[in-house]
């Protein structure tokens, strides 16, 4: 119970206070009323209140002065002021001398509570204030670096075994996925000389407090660790380093740009220093999710893995270079995934797949991108084990081959095994290839391989048989005599044009 006091020279204003209302019920007793300023200030030694009723007038000294004395004795009680009529320039002193209410007599029963169930709270708070404030001049120097990372200190006396450190700081951040192993190097750093000043273990993140180090030191330092955790623990594991700064106080700062480095990192892999801030490059590939899904589609068509895994390194390198929040880059493969999962069940309705909420758990419990996109190629490489042959339509059969041949002119190709791959006979294949490419195979595929020679020896100093073997030719004779008929000049000709024109 919150303790009140009473001074009002008129005994029936203080007997009525006392029963005016049940002070219990809201917090508070009645320990003592006296009539005159020196019975109140001789109450206050004795009773130590929490709240005092004053009245305005009194004989002998105001209630204004008795405020301004008891406060000048050490008095941290909440005063209310008493009158027996409003009176503006009572409320102006009132308001100087921080006293928390005004109240009018006769009492008002509503009023009181009100003005008692403000004050309760007000009371409540700031004790729960001090109480911390009294609680950290009591921790001990490892709690103390604990209360900073966690936002818990707020000014710079509240540091009883820290302050003597003076910036500028940095923090390194070691982050575990076993929190055994972060345990198991805070015993052994003990016991070694390092560069750092204080070295805490919180959840599965250990902080290391550097003051008044170079940078370069800093990373020098963490390199080392780096070796040693991952020498002893095998453990997989990513370091965060603040940006540097000057006071203590900025120290929850600082652990906001660890979190942010660690959100931001989600697009790369572990094992590696992130640097505060992490920034998105200048220049970044557009994410064109509607041809990176369709070339991945064709890969599992084709069932060339390969080609799957390249489009999957298209969608890393653009998150990386994006920096993007762990969030951001979920939202957009959410979008991405179900995108190719919509064109798959179009193409191929038959299929067996995970549904929706199976590609979203995938999505949210991969711990980073690379773990998703893994687990992403296991889950559609899959799929290549159900589809027999391509899905042909007489709108996109022949457009289907030519694809193919287009990726794939370096291979050995033939009439029989694009028919066998796409379930045609190869006669009909032959014919249905000449009526709507108005050329035969063959010849098809020779310029696209001769194309496909003039662009590599624009841009590659390639040797002439190495272009042979690039684009499918294993007799070099045979690609010199095939290039010179199409193209009117030998490759060496060609390519020393090129270059001269480059030039």
């Amino acid at each position: 119970m919150y303790k009140v006091l009473l001074i009002d020279d008129e005994p029936i204003i203080r007997e009525g206070m006392k029963h005016v209302i049940s002070w219990e019920d809201y917090g508070f007793t009645i320990s003592g009323d006296g009539e005159n300023a020196r019975d109140g200030l001789q109450l206050i030694d004795a009773t130590k209140p929490d709240l005092i009723f004053v009245d305005i007038r009194m004989p002998g000294t105001s209630g204004m002065e008795f405020i301004k004395q008891a406060k000048q004795a050490g008095c941290d009680a909440k005063f209310v002021i008493l009158s027996g009529y409003s009176s503006f320039n009572y409320a102006r002193e009132s308001i100087k001398l921080g006293i928390h209410s005004y109240l009018l007599k006769p009492i008002d029963e509503q009023e009181l509570i009100e003005i008692l169930v403000e004050i309760r709270a007000v009371i409540a708070d700031e004790r729960k204030v001090s109480s911390q404030l009294t609680a950290y001049h009591d921790l001990s120097e490892e709690e103390a670096w604990k209360a900073l990372i966690e936002g818990r200190i707020e000014h710079e006396n509240n540091f009883p075994n820290i302050g003597r450190y003076q910036g500028p700081f940095q923090i390194a951040c070691f982050s575990f996925n076993r929190s055994k192993d972060g345990l198991a190097l805070k015993q052994q750093l003990a016991t070694t000389d390092y560069a750092f000043k204080k070295l805490i273990i919180k959840d599965s993140m250990m902080y290391l407090f550097f003051n008044k180090q170079l940078e370069q030191e800093i990373e020098g330092e963490i390199n080392q660790l780096f070796h040693v955790c991952k020498r002893q623990f095998n453990s997989k594991l990513s370091v965060y380093l603040s940006a540097q700064y000057q006071t203590l106080l900025q120290t929850p700062a600082a652990v906001r740009q660890i979190k942010d480095l660690q959100d931001r990192s989600y697009s790369f892999s572990t094992d590696q220093l992130f640097k505060y801030p992490l920034k998105a490059k200048e220049t970044v590939p557009a994410f064109d999710g509607e041809l990176i899904g369709a070339k991945m589609i064709q890969a599992l068509e084709f069932k060339d893995y390969q080609a799957l895994e390249q489009q999957a390194t298209l969608i890393i390198e653009y998150f990386q270079g994006c920096a993007l929040e762990k969030a951001r880059v979920q939202a957009e493969m959410i979008e991405f995934v179900l995108s190719i999962l919509q064109r798959i069940k179009k193409q191929y309705p038959e299929l067996d797949l995970p549904n929706k909420n199976e590609w979203l758990a995938i999505i949210y419990h991969s711990n980073n991108l690379e773990a998703l996109i893994n687990r992403l190629l296991k889950e559609w490489w899959t799929v290549t084990k159900q589809i027999e042959g391509f899905v042909v339509t007489p709108e996109n059969n022949i457009g289907k081959i030519t694809m193919y041949i287009d990726q794939y002119y370096y291979q050995e190709l033939s009439l029989k095994r694009l028919a066998d791959l796409f379930n045609y006979n190869s006669s009909y294949l032959g014919k249905k290839f000449k009526k709507h490419t108005g050329e035969y195979f063959h010849v098809y595929l020779e310029r696209i391989r001769i194309e496909k020679a003039k662009q590599i020896l624009s841009d590659k100093p390639y040797k002439v048989y190495k272009v042979s073997e690039l684009v499918g030719y294993s007799n070099m004779d045979y690609f010199y005599k095939k290039f010179k008929k199409y193209v009117g000049m030998s490759p060496k000709e060609y390519q020393k044009k090129a270059q001269e024109q480059h030039t």
